[in-house]
């Protein structure tokens, strides 16, 4: 794998000047080269909603039918373990568990590293109410979808035993004309470790050069690209999950019951495998963008403060403090909101397909 950084210019007649001027240039000389052995070591165990983001990202599949299938799994035919937690590690007391199920799974050769993973697997600190799904059979004559979602958890959990993936990093800073830097970085894999799970093979990598500083090099190739910066890219289940996992939004089983219901109430659209704002969405947030109800801190607060009754033991007591405060808050906002107006304009089913307008205010509508 190999990437030479190009100059990035914002003046197209910089760039047109620049690009005539290294015309003259065949050779250039390595100023530096640095190697560096990295390694990578396997992403950790699923939780439900790692889950789903990777059936999403690999399968199309949506959040709630993610968890449909993994309840099915876990349910009807019993091969994983249960899958509503958001915990990505196993217990310590795990470990005669885990080498059980590599017998059964036909895997004896990695049982020697179950002693050996230490903490990346079995850590008692990072557990929540359920350890991480994992398999515990082998899985036979599952529907397709079933099939697809196991085989995620399955290679998951094979992967967490196996060695890092092992690669050399280098980097060739190369001078021409005695005036501009080139960067090249190329990669050259030592040893697949983990990913030869997921069917890796380092192929493509190509001819590493054994350069030297002080080493002249042939210019081969020679463009001028027109490109343009891109926006961000739109959320997909998958990545907006991550978020509302980073946010504290939900908990792994609510989560894609939100999404649905986004979808449900026509805030969002899906358009291929991306989420869109419908303009219905984009009214509600334009009016709301004050209010303490679209802020994601707020709702996170929320989850925490009810985490807090259980953890710290507050109690029926807690519980009403809690919900006192819901009620003068809630009370406020719609107060607040009984003021303000929502206009969406909607599409109908009619021969001309007119678009005919909504506006709600206080609760009712009027056309």
């Amino acid at each position: 794998m190999s990437q030479i950084e190009n100059f990035a210019f914002f003046d197209e007649e910089e760039a047109k000047r620049v690009f005539e001027e290294l015309k003259q240039y065949t050779y250039g000389v390595v100023k530096r080269v640095e190697r560096k052995v990295k390694k990578v070591y396997p992403p950790p165990l699923h939780s439900l909603t790692s889950l789903q983001r990777e059936a999403n990202k690999k399968l199309g599949f949506s959040a709630k039918k993610t968890l449909d299938v993994a309840q099915m799994l876990y349910e009807t035919y019993k091969v994983i373990s249960y899958p509503r937690t958001e915990s990505r590690y196993l217990a310590t007391s795990n470990r005669p568990l885990v080498e059980e199920i590599l017998k059964k799974l036909g895997r004896e050769d990695l049982i020697p590293r179950v002693a050996e993973v230490g903490r990346r697997v079995f850590d008692d600190s990072k557990l929540t109410d359920h350890h991480a799904i994992i398999p515990l059979d082998r899985a036979k004559n599952l529907p397709p979808d079933g099939a697809k979602v196991y085989d995620l958890i399955l290679k998951r959990f094979l992967a967490v035993f196996y060695p890092p993936y092992v690669y050399e990093s280098i980097l060739i800073l190369t001078e021409v004309g005695n005036k501009y830097l080139f960067l090249t970085r190329l990669r050259r894999t030592l040893d697949p470790g983990w990913r030869v799970v997921y069917g890796f093979k380092p192929e493509g990598e190509g001819e590493i050069p054994d350069l030297r500083v002080g080493d002249r090099v042939k210019k081969v190739d020679q463009r001028l690209e027109k490109k343009k910066t891109e926006p961000p890219p739109r959320y997909t289940e998958g990545t907006l999950l991550k978020e509302m996992e980073r946010l504290g939004l939900g908990t792994p089983a609510t989560r894609a019951q939100i999404i649905e219901t986004l979808k449900a109430r026509k805030y969002v659209t899906k358009r291929g495998k991306v989420l869109v704002p419908t303009e219905k969405g984009r009214e509600l947030i334009e009016k709301l963008k004050t209010s303490k109800v679209a802020s994601p801190e707020m709702t996170a607060e929320w989850e925490k403060k009810l985490e807090e009754i259980h953890l710290k033991g507050l109690g029926y007591r807690g519980y009403l403090q809690f919900l006192e405060a819901i009620k003068g808050f809630t009370a406020e906002e719609v107060n607040r909101l009984k003021e303000t107006t929502f206009e969406v304009s909607e599409n109908f089913k009619t021969s001309k397909r007119r678009a005919k307008r909504k506006t709600y205010r206080r609760g009712k509508k009027s056309r």
